[in-house]
């Protein structure tokens, strides 16, 4: 049951850590590019937000589906 239970909790790190540091990638490159072009903000805005939306859309959808493996019916 212990090493079920230590996989679970890797599997599930993977799965948070994967999308976090993409999360922060994104974050780096905004302010980068801010910093350089202060008055095109809305623009580099707009055109981060569709990649933090994709990749918030595949994390969840990595965790939604480990939990339904995981869910036996």
């Amino acid at each position: 049951m212990g090493a079920t239970a230590l996989i679970f909790i890797v599997v599930f790190f993977i799965l948070i850590a994967i999308p976090c540091l993409g999360v922060g990638w994104l974050g780096y490159k905004l302010i980068t590019r801010l910093g350089r072009y202060p008055s095109k903000t809305p623009a580099i805005q707009l055109g981060i937000m569709l990649k933090l939306i994709i990749v918030e859309v595949v994390s969840l959808t990595l965790i939604l589906l480990l939990f339904k493996i995981l869910v036996s019916e």
